[in-house]
């Protein structure tokens, strides 16, 4: 294949599913991207002016959004564990983890994006590159500022890719093929095999043919890239978005509230019916004026819709919201939908929602690691470090398990013990800090045990013969001089 066979060439794959990803990103984008998509079905006879102004004035009400970013606010409530091992002592590691896009986003903000488009689209890509350099030092290469950063790459924009499989059955990336970048004069491409990273550039201007600018030596033989996928389908490169059937759903409520809105303005203004040679307005305090020889037949008219199919429509967005909870396990985390759930459904939703997201976690803390190995292998360095996303996510409604306790701790419950469960669940519903939390709960223990050990032990009237004996058993308890003194005051008369 010639040069530019190769790179107007696309994955057969990528053409499959391109327009599918473009519809995506626009339904998570919504404004003038999702406007711009045309997703409004288009009545019959309808002028493209109409169909504009249509668009123009239907709002979105934009679920996949919503619904991607209670996603990650669950996986990045708390940051993940990374150990790093060897290359926690390398020198460029800081300044990777705070600006490793070379654009200033920390790492972790980085990893917020790629948990992002890979909801969206199922999976992207991220490539670990390194700028060429003539350091022939580390020193030199620092002092330059040269080390390995991230680009997140869309799947819209890797236009072909190939896995080949090793004797021992794995599969890597031999072929990776990127659009970078472009503009009315050009457009750059990015090509990567285990041998050369390539620069390849269209111009529009000229010939169109193109022209390799830049081809270097890949320092680390392999290609380095990786596929970060929310799920994977059965296609190698392509993944399952989060949000496919909610992105659906929600340009079914899009076309619903154009309805709405046409509903509503033919109600509010009827259309007049007239003959040619009457002369007459729908506006108020207007005049008729008839011709003598108009037939009684052709009398003007208004034509008003009764406005009752907004109910229904009404309705029908009402189940569609409904149905974008069931798909996404969200029916627990709306308040409306919490009240309205059983105990059993309620904590049912949890676990799903909880289960999806250790999912997810698992995904990205296997594409870290991959991130990780290339890193190490830019810096000439083994990866032995771990990397760790939370398996389990605290999902609950906070607000209902807070009255029950409440409901609880104002039953007046005799057993210590109980109470002290109750109040120690109370504590972890208000304090999300680990940290306070366990000071809280320490202290919380203190007092409980402080109680039964006074409840469990008897205090006699302490006399000269019992005084010392039982003076000695409150100190092995426990007990401070100060409290002795406070519950035996007698002590000061046998002092005497």
């Amino acid at each position: 294949m010639s040069i530019k066979e190769e790179i107007k060439s696309a994955h057969p794959d990528w053409k499959n599913h391109i327009e599918r990803w473009e519809f995506l990103i626009n339904s998570y984008l919504g404004g003038d991207e999702y406007a711009d998509g045309n997703y409004l079905a288009a009545y019959n006879m309808e002028s493209g002016g109409d169909y504009e102004t249509r668009i123009d004035q239907t709002p979105l009400d934009n679920h996949v959004k919503a619904v991607v970013s209670v996603f990650n606010s669950f996986l990045f409530r708390k940051s993940p564990n990374r150990e790093f091992g060897s290359i926690a002592s390398d020198p460029g590691l800081v300044p990777f983890l705070g600006d490793a896009d070379l654009d200033g986003r920390s790492f972790d903000a980085v990893m917020r994006d790629v948990s992002t488009y890979s909801s969206i689209y199922g999976h992207c890509w991220v490539i670990i590159d390194k700028p060429e350099t003539n350091a022939y030092t580390r020193a030199e290469e620092l002092a330059q500022g040269i080390r390995p950063y991230i680009s997140l790459i869309t799947p819209e924009n890797v236009l072909d890719w190939n896995y080949s499989r090793a004797p021992n059955g794995v599969y890597y990336l031999t072929y990776l093929k990127v659009y970078e970048s472009g503009d009315r004069y050009k457009d750059v491409f990015r090509i990567y095999t285990p041998e050369t990273i390539s620069v390849v550039v269209i111009d529009k201007g000229g010939d169109g043919e193109p022209q390799i600018v830049s081809e270097v030596p890949n320092a680390i033989g392999i290609v380095p890239a990786v596929c970060v996928y929310s799920q994977r389908s059965h296609i190698k490169g392509i993944g399952v978005s989060d949000v496919g059937d909610v992105a659906d759903m929600q340009k079914a409520i899009y076309n619903e509230l154009s309805e709405i809105e046409q509903l509503i303005r033919i109600s509010n203004h009827p259309s007049l019916v007239k003959s040619v040679q009457t002369q007459a307005s729908a506006g108020a305090g207007s005049i008729i004026q008839m011709p003598d020889d108009l037939p009684e037949g052709l009398k003007p008219f208004l034509l008003e819709p009764n406005g009752s199919g907004i109910e229904g429509l009404l309705s029908s967005m009402q189940q569609k919201v409904e149905a974008i909870d069931r798909m996404s396990h969200m029916g627990g985390i709306r308040s409306i939908e919490s009240r309205r759930l059983s105990g059993v459904a309620l904590a049912t939703e949890f676990q799903l929602l909880n289960a999806k997201l250790a999912e997810k976690a698992d995904n990205l803390e296997h594409a870290e690691e991959q991130i990780w190995r290339i890193y190490a292998q830019w810096q000439d360095q083994i990866w032995d470090g771990t990397v760790e996303y939370p398996d389990s996510f605290n999902i609950q409604d906070k607000y209902n398990d807070m009255n029950m306790l409440k409901l609880a701790k104002d039953a007046g419950i005799v057993s210590p013990v109980l109470n002290y469960e109750v109040e120690k669940q109370m504590l972890r519903i208000l304090v999300d800090d680990d940290d306070k939390f366990q000071d809280l709960q320490g202290e919380l223990d203190r007092t409980f045990n402080a109680v039964s050990v006074e409840e469990a032990m008897v205090h006699p009237t302490l006399t000269a013969e019992n005084a010392e004996k039982h003076v000695n058993e409150m100190v092995e308890q426990g007990y401070s001089p100060e409290e002795i003194e406070t519950l035996h005051p007698e002590l000061d008369n046998l002092d005497d």
